[in-house]
């Protein structure tokens, strides 16, 4: 038979006791609680991001959000504006710099407007594997967060959008039939639409909410974007046909002004990275095989695959091994130019090995 004294000491249900024992169980839940300033305002952290509403990404940034909020006992809360609502990347940019938008979820367009880096690691026919290019991120990704930390911005994690392939109006097999069709490149941006031109290129810039209206228009023609985003934004009802050649491999991320991340208790931020951390590795392996069931949806609603003979595939090559120079100065700068085409050498020599082997793409 139970002892009613025992029972009262470790349950208390009255008196004096029950309410020493209620004030020791809220003070250890305190203690798990992030390390508020007595009477701090919730942090609000508006993220920007072009993913459309439902998909993919725009579902792992509300992941993201809840994650947060649970961590941090709803004191830091991310609200997220997808689609494309705050404007282009380069608005998302200059309004984070303005900290009208905290955060933003961008791709190497929209970094590229903080550091021009970013870009060498998305340089046309650099990788072949989604090994390659984590071997090559690692190695930069240092100098990378340090020059985004010196221009006022944290990178929460690094992130991959797909391959970029090209979609056009019809058939392009080789760089000659591009050069008869219309080019969609990034409005704000003042470098690419002249490197394409001085390739012969007929290049049109445009904001990334204006691409379907100058497809549907004729204002442009073809675009080089991964599988997921032209099936996302229903552009493949225009530009019908994909050339199968894996032309970059889209890197991006997910960053917020320093000022704001500061704001954020340092006790709590390395458990909010690390949740963003986890999020982000799971849409990795997650978007390396969503591109080829964007394909299969695609080829469903009529778009054509373009497949090339290993002579067309030189000729592209050909082409990035003439012009791609012209890129170290410009598209991206000179001294992380050298630092990936060092790179790049070193896994070209014959002696290099990757650590495994990657999946590639189709």
């Amino acid at each position: 038979m139970m002892n009613n004294s025992t029972n009262n000491s470790l349950f208390p249900s009255q008196g004096f006791g029950c309410w020493k024992w209620l004030a020791l169980t809220l003070s250890v839940g305190l203690l798990t609680l992030p390390n508020l300033t007595a009477g701090q305002r919730p942090v609000n952290i508006k993220m920007a991001s072009l993913a459309p509403d439902g998909s993919p990404w725009h579902q792992v940034l509300q992941e993201i959000g809840q994650d947060w909020r649970d961590l941090s006992n709803n004191q830091v809360r991310l609200q997220i504006y997808a689609g494309g609502v705050i404007g282009d990347e380069s608005d998302m940019v200059r309004k984070m710099r303005l900290n009208q938008v905290q955060a933003a979820a961008l791709t190497a367009e929209g970094l590229s407007y903080i550091d021009k880096g970013i870009y060498g690691l998305s340089l046309p026919l650099l990788v072949d594997n989604y090994t390659e290019l984590d071997w090559l991120r690692a190695q930069v990704e240092p100098e990378l967060r340090r020059r985004y930390e010196e221009k006022g911005f944290v990178v929460l994690a690094w992130a991959d959008v797909g391959w970029a392939y090209w979609f056009t109006r019809t058939p392009v097999r080789t760089p000659d039939d591009l050069r008869k069709q219309r080019i969609f490149t990034w409005a704000g941006d003042p470098h690419t639409p002249r490197l394409w031109k001085t390739a012969g290129f007929q290049a049109v810039s445009l904001s990334a909410m204006d691409v379907l209206p100058g497809l549907q228009t004729g204002l442009i023609d073809a675009v080089s974007s991964t599988p997921l985003t032209v099936a996302s934004f229903q552009w493949f009802g225009i530009i019908k046909y994909m050339t199968n050649l894996p032309w970059a491999a889209m890197t991006g991320g997910l960053i917020i002004n320093r000022k704001s991340w500061n704001r954020i208790p340092e006790n709590l931020r390395p458990r909010l990275r690390a949740a963003v951390k986890k999020r982000v590795v799971r849409i990795k392996e997650e978007i390396r095989y969503t591109d080829d069931e964007a394909v299969a949806v695609m080829q469903e609603h009529g778009l054509e695959v373009v497949d090339i003979t290993e002579d067309e595939r030189s000729q592209w090559q050909q082409f990035v091994d003439q012009y791609g120079p012209i890129l170290r100065g410009t598209l991206v700068d000179t001294a992380m130019y050298d630092q990936i085409d060092a790179l790049r050498r070193v896994m070209d020599r014959p002696d290099f090995t990757l650590p495994e082997e990657g999946p590639g793409h189709q």
